[in-house]
């Protein structure tokens, strides 16, 4: 491995254990104390926060913005396949693939191209509507950018993986994405969960969630 890949796991592995303190922090926390009378069920609720009241139809305003909510989502998952293809990278069986096949490989970075322009729309869309530049800090145009370039870099990676000022550029775009991941809004890849799993206790716990047939 060259250097730039040994500085892109130590960034990783920084990464990983400020996460990881953030969860310990969460877990010590306990479970969430409600003085009200249990009439519901907590499985179920957290069950339901966590799956079925994410779809928009479920949500406060998001079946008003389905365009938004289905650009966020794509870009979401090409975040996480990106995330997965960086772990893939140091597997010499996926750089020779990559490398020797010339043509199937590349519907992956041309599947990705979309969930790229995702992130640089909403980029864009926060950066130019009123509403969303009142309620927006510099982390959220931050954290946009450096997920959608990380996904652009990823395509450019799997476009040339023989260039090496291209996997230069990659593992270096790798590496400010995890060094900043723990400080801003896109460590809410841990808080999302505790986050759904009070709300789907508190719900749960008072019989209003999940929704039942009459």
């Amino acid at each position: 491995m060259s250097v730039i890949q040994y500085l892109a796991i130590a960034a990783a592995v920084y990464c990983i254990c400020s996460l990881f303190v953030y969860f310990i922090r969460i877990i010590s926390l306990g479970k969430p104390n409600d003085l009200s009378e249990k009439s519901g069920d907590t499985g179920k609720g957290i069950l339901y926060a966590n799956t079925t009241a994410m779809l928009p139809q479920n949500k406060e305003s998001a079946y008003l913005h389905i365009p938004s909510y289905a650009t966020g989502m794509l870009f979401h998952i090409g975040t996480f396949c990106c995330m997965l293809i960086w772990i893939l990278s140091f597997f010499p069986f996926f750089n020779n693939w990559i490398c020797n096949d010339s043509c199937y490989h590349l519907i992956i970075p041309a599947v990705l191209l979309f969930t790229c322009v995702s992130g640089y729309i909403l980029l864009l869309r926060r950066a130019f509507s009123k509403d969303l530049k009142g309620l927006s800090n510099p982390d959220d145009y931050i954290s946009n950018a450096a997920t959608s370039t990380f996904q652009l870099m990823t395509i450019l990676y799997l476009c040339m993986p023989s260039c090496k000022i291209i996997v230069t550029l990659y593992y270096i775009m790798c590496i400010i994405l995890f060094l900043y991941l723990p400080l801003g809004k896109l460590r809410h890849v841990i808080f999302y969960f505790a986050a759904r799993y009070h709300i789907g206790f508190f719900y749960g716990w008072r019989n209003v969630w999940p929704k039942h047939e009459d």
